[in-house]
């Protein structure tokens, strides 16, 4: 079976970043005996009318003395940074998308480009990941969802004008590998699929959104992290890996003084190599917050 490359770019805006409020938010609680740790899943593109949040990010926020998050804040819209992904993102050998992809694959992205007026000529220096994620994104801003609305960046400047402190799971360097990784452990072929689910993005997206605003742990198995799987490497990377290092830090917020926020992305949490499963069988008691 192939792995989707446009599910894998959505997963990747969940994973690497619907108004009125639920019963229920993927924001989790977990509680030792000196403090109490807030997993605020994240979804990194939002839509303006997605807020306001659910009461329950709100209520962790400003329980917390300290919010985390996956890589520092900021950081990503540094000179330095756009450098190193655009050093990760394109064929540097002379060759380009075409050479690497059929020319069915090819073709059905050029009409797709053609279509929506997009300038392939700009873009077929990227890799496939980064091609399709560069669609990905174009068609997402097109019904409204930008990363800069996304929960990451909406607490980021949060915690900046409140002064709150701050601190990261693992470094920019680190994700860029991560992302870096994905072409060598997947086909190109993909694209063909992908284009035609990008037709259906509105749809698709509504359902990532729902699932994550309810905290629909089930659902958000199947959705984010089930074909992932399907690749043992890739999920090993992307998630079991992450997960095992992330468990130290929390745990030593855990042992620490005062409450934290840690925000990452909701596909972390979930599953049995989750980060809400992975703290639970190390004894911690692990809740849905309510509000």
């Amino acid at each position: 079976m192939r792995l989707n490359l446009f599910r894998v770019a959505l997963v990747l805006f969940i994973l690497f970043t619907a108004s009125g409020a639920g019963a229920e938010s993927s924001v989790w609680v977990v509680s030792s005996s000196k403090a109490n740790v807030y997993l605020a899943g994240s979804f990194h593109v939002l839509r303006a009318s997605d807020y306001p949040l659910p009461a329950e990010f709100i209520t962790a926020y400003k329980n917390s003395r300290k919010i985390i998050f996956e890589i520092p804040p900021g950081e990503t819209e540094s000179p330095e940074y756009m450098e190193k992904i655009l050093s990760m993102a394109i064929y540097t050998d002379g060759t380009t998308l075409k050479d690497h992809i059929s020319s069915a694959a090819y073709a059905k992205a050029e009409k797709f480009c053609q279509e929506r007026n997009y300038p392939l000529e700009q873009y077929k220096i990227f890799k496939p990941t980064t091609f399709v994620m560069t669609l990905t994104l174009l068609e997402i801003n097109k019904i409204g969802a930008d990363p800069q609305k996304g929960l990451d960046k909406f607490f980021q400047e949060k915690a900046m004008q409140d002064g709150k402190t701050t601190g990261s799971l693992e470094t920019v360097d680190q994700q860029i590998s991560l992302l870096a990784s994905i072409d060598a452990n997947i086909g190109s072929d993909q694209i063909l699929e992908s284009i035609e689910e990008l037709k259906q993005i509105e749809a698709m997206l509504g359902e990532f959104l729902a699932v994550w605003r309810k905290g629909d742990e089930p659902k958000m198995e199947e959705l984010y992290i089930k074909e992932l799987k399907l690749y043992p490497k890739l999920y090993q990377s992307l998630i079991v890996e992450r997960n095992n290092k992330w468990i130290r830090n929390i745990e030593g917020c855990l042992n620490g003084s005062g409450n934290t926020m840690v925000v990452v992305g909701a596909a972390h949490l979930v599953g049995a190599d989750g980060l809400v499963n992975l703290l639970r069988k190390r004894g911690y008691k692990v809740v849905k917050l309510q509000k």
